[in-house]
This record gives C-alpha cells, sequence and structure tokens, in this order.
C-alpha cells in the first residue's frame, strides 16, 4: 500500500516543490501589488466594519467545522467507534496551518494528526482525504458554471458561453451522483478488451487501485442517509465561503458597487486562486481577487487589493492559526491528563 500517497519522494525534490511554490506566490504578488501606492492602501482599511469583521472570522472557523463534521462522515466507517469532532476539527486546521508555510504539507499533517488521534491506519483515512478534495472541486465546478451564467453575455458577444455554464451545472451534478460508484466505474472500464490491448500493464494497476482507494473513500456513501448530509454540508461549507467575501465587502462598504450576482462572479474567480500551489495561496488568492474586482466591479486597485488581502489575512491566517493554537493546546492538555492518570493508576 506504499503508493498510495504517501510515498517518500527525495528531500531535493521536497525542497524543488517549495521552491516552485514561493517563487509562483512571488511572482503573482509582483503582478498583484505592482504600481500600488501601499499608503494609499492603507487608508481604505481605516474605517472597516468591526462587526462584519467579527462575522467573517466567526463564519470561516465554522466553514472548517463543517469540513471537519463531513469528514467525521467519511471517516465513519473506519473505526467501530465514533470519530470525535474536535479531533477532526484540529485535524483539519493543522493542515490549513502548515499550509500557509508548505504548500500542500498540510495534507499529511491532516492525515498524521486524525491517524494518531483516532488510532486509525493512514492507509484508510487517505481515500477519505481524495474525496473531500473531490468534492470541493465539485463545487467549484459547479460555481464556475453558474458564475460564467451570470457574466454579462450581451457585452462579451460570446452567447457559446451559455450551453457551456449550463454543462458544467449538469456535468457537477451527474458526477456527484455517480460519486459512489467511481471505482466500480473505473474496473469497468478497464476490463474492455479495447483497454485490455491499450492501457500499459504498470497504468492498468495503478488505475485499479485507485479504483480501490475510491472503494474505501466512498464507503460512507452506500448509507443513502448520508447523501443529503453529505450534500448539505458541502454547500453549506462553500455557502460560508461566500458569506466570508460578502461580509467583508459590507465591512469595506463595497455592497452597493459590487452586488449578490458579481460578488459570486469574484468569489468564484478567486476560488480558482487557491488551486494554485503556493504557501497559503499568498500571490494567486491576492491577484485573482483583486483583478476581478477592478474588471467586473470598477473598483479601484489600491482599494482592491486592500480588500483582497485583509480577506487572505482574516479567511486563511487568522481563522487558522488561532484555532490551531488552541487546538494544540487542548490536545496537549488532554493527553497529559490521560498521562497524569495512567500514573496515578
Amino acid at each position: 500500500m506504499e503508493s498510495t500517497g504517501l510515498n517518500k519522494q527525495p528531500w531535493h525534490k521536497q525542497v524543488l516543490k517549495q521552491i516552485i511554490g514561493i517563487g509562483i506566490a512571488g511572482i503573482f504578488l509582483y503582478f498583484a501589488f505592482r504600481g500600488t501606492n501601499f499608503e494609499q492602501l492603507l487608508s481604505y482599511t481605516h474605517n472597516l466594519n468591526l462587526f462584519d469583521l467579527v462575522v467573517v472570522f466567526s463564519t470561516s472557523v465554522l466553514s472548517h467545522l463543517l469540513r471537519a463534521y463531513r469528514w467525521t462522515i467519511l471517516l465513519a466507517p473506519l473505526s467501530e467507534r465514533k470519530i470525535s469532532l474536535w479531533n477532526s476539527f484540529c485535524a483539519v486546521i493543522y493542515g490549513y496551518a502548515v499550509n500557509i508555510v508548505l504548500p500542500r504539507g498540510g495534507e499529511i499533517a491532516r492525515l498524521v494528526s486524525i491517524s494518531k488521534t483516532e488510532n486509525i491506519p493512514w492507509v484508510g483515512v487517505l481515500p477519505t482525504m481524495f474525496i473531500d478534495r473531490l468534492l470541493d472541486v465539485a463545487m467549484l465546478v459547479l460555481l464556475l458554471g453558474t458564475s460564467i451564467l451570470l457574466l454579462p453575455l450581451g457585452e462579451m458577444n460570446a452567447p457559446w458561453l451559455i450551453p457551456a455554464g449550463v454543462g458544467m451545472c449538469l456535468s457537477t451534478i451527474a458526477g456527484l451522483i455517480l460519486l459512489p460508484f467511481g471505482g466500480r466505474i473505473m474496473r469497468f472500464v478497464l476490463s474492455r478488451s479495447l483497454m485490455l490491448k491499450t492501457v500499459p500493464v504498470a497504468i492498468a494497476a495503478k488505475i485499479n487501485e485507485l479504483s480501490l482507494q475510491f472503494d474505501q473513500g466512498t464507503k460512507c456513501l452506500v448509507d443513502v442517509l448520508n447523501l443529503p448530509k453529505i450534500a448539505f454540508l458541502s454547500f453549506a461549507i462553500w455557502g460560508l465561503y461566500w458569506a466570508n467575501f460578502y461580509f467583508m465587502l459590507r465591512a469595506f462598504h463595497l455592497t452597493g458597487q459590487v452586488g449578490m450576482d458579481k460578488s459570486l462572479v469574484i468569489f468564484t474567480i478567486g476560488s480558482v486562486g487557491v488551486l494554485v500551489p503556493t504557501p497559503g495561496s499568498v500571490g494567486s488568492y491576492h491577484f485573482l481577487v483583486s483583478q476581478g474586482l477592478q474588471k467586473l466591479a470598477g473598483i479601484n486597485g489600491d482599494q482592491s487589493l486592500a480588500f483582497a488581502t485583509v480577506l487572505h489575512i482574516f479567511c486563511f491566517i487568522l481563522a487558522t492559526c488561532i484555532p490551531a493554537a488552541l487546538c494544540f493546546i487542548g490536545q496537549s492538555l488532554f493527553v497529559a491528563k490521560n498521562k497524569g492518570d495512567e500514573l496515578v493508576k
């Protein structure tokens, strides 16, 4: 099972990946902040609405909590006892915190944390993390399709975008419906005579292994009662992400210039930046959000960058690092208490 995704890569390859990630972040930061008047940028942060900032922080933490709860549902078949929401939340938060420094390094931190605290094998946990990520990709594609339909297509003279948006939405819904059967579908396709003749044995073995991981990660979806809960939680998580964006617009007093439809489109554009492997989505998120505000809402460059920067600080740093510190303290105290009880015995 060593090929499930935790293969140890040579240290120089890992270092190279981190250097590339930092380099990509630097490039995006350069293009985002090029020509910026930093004094003017800071001036836009002087009159922020404190209540809305508190809401942004709160909804960010709540979205992490809902993700942790969704993960407990995915993890349920791996343990005879109920998965702790606290341990799941801490693992998710540790993952986000590590990602601020090491792009994609948080996946390992999250995996190790939940495996250790819940005493479940990482080879079983890994597929659930893959499904968790796949659900996010599906939601993002659905958002992209919806955003395309909200764009001013008449001004863009691109009527073909309408069927493209509808197609993305429908294909995402179909993909989510077929998700529990993904492993079986892969094995069925692989067993066809044409595939047996054309696919190399090594690749076929990898695909077969991936299909088995799919079966492991989607075990919980066999229970029909879990499907509505996972669907609701997935929409709720991304709904809270959008709420973060909207309440930050309120904090900057920009709701008059950026309506609900434009906020959804710009939010979606910024979400694409999260997929870029930079430390904590630095650079890519700033660039795409600020460009979206400038191009679609006519917000000036300095104000749009101030917005993107403050939003990033609250959602990607404060709402991650503060809960991560509390999780670390809480779990450390729990371990110390258990050791003390064992000594007494």
